[in-house]
């Protein structure tokens, strides 16, 4: 099964999809925090402490941000848009565990002596996972592979030139 995935997948086209996820979810990040500061009236929005808003935010900004890169995969791709879309979720997913577990590596690796001999207790590496923190990333996870898939369905639904601006070209008899 996985053989079949390897060889239909179009990396090419999930790494484009990916970064164009990454810029997305930024712009979208800061668009949605620059409406609730506006809007509401609250005060700007900091990952320190996870409110409901911040919550809120990452699960919409992040199927959005995954719907558009996996739009782009599936319409680069051509064919199994839905797998390309849902590739570029799995690939950040990845990609955001490989850099908290080498940061958390070298942070320790590095700092760890100076501060346990210094007297100052190490966090254990939890990569915040605690309680409802949890199940606000196993969701934002099934979001974005959600919003990855749907997108990455549509790209490849749309028939036509990829290097054009869009849509379909003209047959000659038209």
């Amino acid at each position: 099964m996985f053989r079949r995935i390897r060889e239909r997948t179009n990396w090419r086209a999930v790494v484009v999809g990916w970064a164009v996820a990454i810029a997305a979810g930024i712009a979208l990040n800061l668009v949605f925090e620059a409406a609730h500061v506006f809007l509401f009236g609250g005060e700007a929005l900091s990952a320190a402490s996870p409110t409901t808003g911040v919550v809120a935010i990452s699960l919409v900004s992040g199927f959005l941000a995954h719907f558009a890169g996996g739009y782009v995969a599936g319409r680069k791709a051509r064919v199994s848009g839905g797998l390309h879309g849902a590739m570029v979720a799995i690939l950040g997913f990845v990609f955001v565990v490989v850099a908290v577990a080498v940061v958390s590596a070298i942070l320790l690796a590095t700092a760890g002596i100076v501060l346990v001999e210094g007297g100052i207790p190490l966090p254990s590496v939890t990569l915040g996972f605690a309680g409802g923190a949890l199940l606000a990333s196993l969701a934002l996870l099934v979001l974005n592979l959600i919003g990855g898939f749907f997108g990455g369905a549509l790209g490849e639904w749309e028939r036509g030139p990829v290097g054009t601006s869009g849509g379909a070209t003209r047959t000659p008899a038209e």
